[in-house]
């Protein structure tokens, strides 16, 4: 089913059944749900087609955009990628496996210790975010800078009132 047929179904149902209730938001949340999980499945294939998972992309990109004679610490690195430690430990040993990182020990800190993107890994990084950024411009290139703007501006305004805690319980 369509994107939009499905919210709108969903939506509507809803409303048939609780008409007390305002589904409208529901609806902007289930369509901005669909269109991200619909872009991200993109850029999977993307990543899969280099070998990596989205989130070892994730872990190289963060080091690319950092410059390729930038080290960071696994701290930093979980901090930005949004990613527990653990799970981070898994992606620099897959990462570092396949040679696209290294790790050295952090002289300022032993329980600590600093990657850095190995050539290859800027050559992998930097192939993929081409393509993804060829990819994101193909999904909005119908659609006026003016409205663009727009969106933006409104996805920062939820992102904001996500943030703030208003939506706790």
């Amino acid at each position: 089913m369509e994107i939009g047929k499905y919210v709108d179904e969903t939506v509507a149902t809803w409303q048939e059944q609780r008409p007390d209730l305002d589904f409208a938001p529901m609806g902007y949340m289930l369509r901005f749900h669909a269109m991200a999980e619909a872009a991200m499945r993109k850029i999977e294939i993307i990543t899969k087609s280099h070998g990596l998972t989205i989130g070892e992309f994730d872990v190289l990109a963060t080091l690319r955009r950092h410059g390729t004679a930038s080290t960071l610490t696994p701290s930093f690195i979980a901090e930005v990628a949004m990613v527990s430690p653990s799970g981070l430990t898994h992606r620099l040993t897959q990462l570092e496996k396949s040679g696209h990182i290294t790790r050295s020990a952090d002289n300022s800190d032993r329980r600590s210790s600093l990657v850095s993107i190995t050539k290859s890994g800027a050559d992998v990084a930097d192939q993929i975010i081409e393509l993804i950024a060829k990819q994101s411009a193909r999904m909005y290139d119908a659609i006026p800078d003016k409205d663009l703007e727009k969106f933006s501006h409104i996805v920062s305004l939820v992102a904001t009132q996500l943030e703030s805690g208003v939506l706790t319980s």
